[in-house]
């Protein structure tokens, strides 16, 4: 189920006086099964384009098309649209509202009118591919610790199975151990076959996870790669203000003293070998 975005231009408060273009002739096409990054500088129109991506806001001008058929064109669903593309919030957990998790996650399944064995099997289907304990679904979600409860939501998302996945800094504000665990569930619904869309200000996280980056910078897309090759334009990433991946930023420093070394690294196991090899050309000169 492709997603396509033509010549997207978004303005909020159109014709008054504070009129603000959050976004301006963005184009790019997501095929099944891809794993994108979205990044760019806070104010950059991030989150204002994943709005678009299911109905949630309606373009200015430009078009928004999934699965080939434009989302706003008449007869369109957008309830129908809304199961097939689910979009987790920033901090999605204010959104949970239910007393129980099992409640929660069984919202939506609920809505569609499905049966009580079938919303049954979906609410642990979701807490299955969130990487949550089926013992907490009797428990009151505000009992649980900030990563379970992100978790919680991201399955009442889940548990309508849409086919693709886009996420607002879905690890913000957790602890190192919540963060991966949040983001190793995230990227097992991909290996899965679930297209996943990431927005992140975190660059290590999307060096490593994802296959493609979208880069925005004050709501144009400036930049469409994957991320070996976006990182490598350093002078490019720090212009329009962001930071790059730390074994980036190493590799640079350790290049700017004369090492011999490449900069197109994006992990840790990629700069350590790039590390050795250099070491060992240096001991075999002297």
């Amino acid at each position: 189920m492709p997603i396509e975005v033509r010549d997207l231009t978004h303005i909020y408060n159109k014709g008054s006086t504070s009129e603000s273009r959050a976004l301006s002739g963005v184009s790019f096409r997501i095929e099944d099964g891809e794993f994108v990054g979205l990044i760019g500088p806070t104010g950059s129109g991030k989150s204002t384009l994943i709005q678009h991506l299911n109905g949630l806001l309606k373009p200015s001008s430009g078009q928004v098309l999934v699965d080939g058929v434009d989302i706003w064109q008449k007869g369109m669903s957008l309830r129908t649209l809304r199961q097939k593309v689910g979009l987790v919030f920033q901090f999605p957990e204010q959104q949970v509202f239910e007393e129980t998790v099992r409640e929660d996650i069984a919202f939506g399944p609920k809505n569609l009118g499905l049966s009580p064995e079938e919303i049954d099997r979906r609410v642990r289907e979701a807490c299955g591919m969130v990487g949550l304990s089926e013992d907490l679904l009797d428990r009151s979600p505000f009992e649980l610790s900030g990563g379970q409860l992100r978790r919680v939501a991201i399955a009442g998302v889940v548990s309508m199975r849409p086919k693709v996945l886009v996420l607002d800094e879905p690890a913000a504000g957790l602890d190192p151990r919540g963060r991966d665990d949040v983001l190793m569930n995230v990227s097992k619904m991909h290996r899965m076959g679930m297209t996943v869309i990431l927005v992140s200000h975190n660059m290590e996280d999307v060096a490593r996870l994802c296959q493609r980056l979208l880069v925005l910078n004050e709501g144009r897309l400036v930049a469409d790669g994957v991320p070996r090759d976006i990182f490598s334009r350093l002078e490019f990433v720090k212009e329009i203000g962001l930071r790059p991946p730390e074994v980036v930023a190493l590799m640079e420093g350790l290049r700017n003293r004369g090492w011999d070394v490449r900069v197109d690294v994006v992990n840790v196991e990629e700069a350590f070998a790039e590390i050795m090899k250099e070491l060992g050309r240096r001991k075999e000169a002297r």
